[in-house]
């Protein structure tokens, strides 16, 4: 039984991390802007976040009205915005930034730990997959859960560096890559914007 939830753990761990979301588009705008180095700590952002997040779908999120979740996404959105004219900006002053300071790397951990918090995202992954596993996993025993905890971050955080990487190592490709891919990501993360906002709104 314990095998097979490792397994579950390390497939949802590397599926979490490669599939597309405002996360990994804050990966490829920082990882463009100042290179892996300044990037790498927002592949850590996730266990700054998720343990509130856990406790809170386990505890007590699915007593609260939707309301709360909705605020929250219209929250993300906001936030989400935000990042997504951080990188326009970027795009527009290329230069400059290939010239000037970057955000530095407790910045970057910062803004990709709010955004992580703010989005739907997580509370819905950990009250609709996640946490059905281990609260599974936790009344056989704690040390199941645990074990299942760190085959789930292991991969999750491995594929976010892995990502980070690939992103940082297009910076070779010449200047109009990088700064085409700034566009990209700011694009990326305003369309991940529009639909977070929406769905808040209850419009879609």
């Amino acid at each position: 039984m314990l095998l097979t939830f490792v397994l579950t753990a390390i497939t949802i761990g590397f599926s979490a991390g490669v599939t597309p979301g405002p996360l990994q588009a804050v990966f490829l705008s920082y990882a463009i802007k100042g290179g892996w180095k300044k990037a790498l700590p927002a592949a850590f952002a996730p266990l700054l976040t998720d343990g509130p997040v856990i406790l809170l779908v386990l505890l007590i999120l699915n007593n609260l009205p939707d309301t709360f979740l909705r605020f929250l996404q219209i929250g993300g959105a906001i936030f989400i915005f935000f990042l997504a004219w951080e990188s326009f900006k970027a795009f527009r002053q290329f230069r400059e930034i290939e010239t000037g300071q970057e955000t530095n790397g407790f910045q970057t951990l910062l803004k990709a730990a709010l955004m992580n918090l703010l989005g739907p995202g997580p509370w819905l992954f950990w009250s609709l997959i996640n946490g059905p596993n281990l609260l599974q996993l936790w009344a056989v025993s704690p040390w199941w859960g645990v074990v299942y905890l760190v085959c789930f971050y292991g991969v999750f955080i491995l594929t976010n560096i892995g990502l980070i990487l690939l992103f940082a190592s297009m910076r070779r490709m010449g200047e109009q890559v990088r700064k085409s891919l700034l566009l990209v990501s700011a694009v990326v993360l305003a369309g991940f914007a529009v639909v977070q906002l929406l769905q808040g709104l209850q419009w879609i």
